[in-house]
């Protein structure tokens, strides 16, 4: 003997009844609730319009930078200290010679090291010719040879000052909640980024000026970026929508084209929740992060590429299932629009049929 049907249809809950109650929710949510509150919502609301079960949240790893075990690359060059540095008076070398053998730059962060390593390749061609013009084919060689090699590993040098580097990993922190994000997003995090880009873009292809104070700067805006924002936010859509989706699909079957009025009912509730939840409020605040995910990572990502033959294999291993879980802003949204067009325009289709218009 089976039990009561409690469902909405079997306690013979009319249209209007039901309307009022899925109504009254829709208020809900607050302008102070964030994307996460507001998701949720609308799901809990969806899934009461369309009399279907809560579907569970997939689960869903974020892929955490912290936990992909980053460490600077190791750089073999010939030491600099080899140079005789008396022999290089009259070359402004000398002092980043002087400097280089200091406390302070014995102990320098990844940063400073690029920065003089930079100073070294743009200050020695001058260096060499002086050191040729003063009889000194040797040291002028030697030099040379050290100017090689340090072009060599300059795309390490920057990876480690850069993306090995204490910002990079700060950049990607996640946070508690998103808030209000992104509109409390800093639009310094995306010049900063684009700002080290071109930075790199020069430096790669010869043009070694560099100013300390400026990538410090950069760097230390990356620090306070929200990259880790950008990944709570991809994670809570994903885990919203997605099932979402799977109500829509499930119920695509259940309405077969709205016979009744029942099913008719359901479909406008459907269609109430979805107008006044979705495309009012979480379709603009959608767009929103899409938006933010573009303008972040197509600098990051033009970075990555200029470093992409150094990237060490566990970096790469992080970067795949960023990048996945980052293309959810664009496709979670895809796919629940159209699974909400496919739902209510089959039901629109069937009802306007001559089958469904005869008494």
């Amino acid at each position: 003997m089976t039990g009561p049907d409690n469902s909405p249809r079997g306690r013979g809950v009319g249209a209007a009844s039901l309307g009022w109650v899925v109504c009254l929710s829709l208020t809900a949510c607050s302008a102070n609730d964030d994307g996460a509150d507001r998701l949720k919502h609308y799901l809990t609301q969806l899934a009461r319009a369309a009399d279907s079960e809560l579907p569970a949240a997939p689960p869903l790893e974020l892929p955490r930078l912290s936990e992909a075990k980053l460490h600077a690359l190791a750089i073999n060059t010939e030491s600099v200290s080899a140079l005789d540095f008396l022999a290089l008076s009259g070359c402004e070398l000398q002092v980043n010679l002087g400097r280089r053998n200091s406390s302070l730059g014995r102990n320098a962060s990844a940063s400073q090291r690029l920065l003089l390593d930079l100073e070294l390749l743009r200050l020695a061609p001058q260096c060499v010719e002086q050191l040729r013009a003063q009889g000194n084919a040797p040291l002028a060689e030697q030099l040379r040879g050290i100017v090689a090699s340090r072009k060599s590993v300059l795309p390490k040098r920057i990876y480690n000052a850069l993306l090995a580097g204490p910002e990079y990993r700060h950049f990607w922190q996640l946070p508690p909640r998103l808030q209000d994000y992104p509109a409390s997003a800093s639009d310094d995090i995306v010049d900063a980024l684009s700002a080290l880009e071109h930075m790199i873009e020069r430096w790669l292809g010869g043009d070694y000026q560099a100013n300390n104070g400026q990538l410090e700067e950069q760097l230390s805006v990356l620090r306070a970026g929200d990259g880790g924002a950008l990944l709570l936010a991809s994670a809570t859509v994903a885990r919203a929508l997605y099932p979402a989706s799977g109500v829509l699909e499930k119920q695509q079957a259940v309405l077969n084209g709205c016979t009744n009025e029942n099913m008719t009912a359901v479909a406008s509730m459907i269609q109430t929740v979805v107008s006044k939840l979705f495309t009012r409020e979480l379709q603009p605040w959608l767009a929103q992060l899409d938006r933010r995910e573009v303008a972040v990572m197509t600098p990051l990502r033009r970075i990555e590429t200029h470093l992409s033959a150094v990237l060490p294999a566990n970096y790469q291993a992080w970067q795949s299932p960023r990048d996945t879980l980052l293309g959810t802003l664009g496709r979670a949204p895809k796919a629940h629009t159209s699974a909400i067009q496919t739902t209510l325009k089959r039901c629109a289709a069937r009802s306007s049929s001559p089958a469904s218009t005869q008494g």
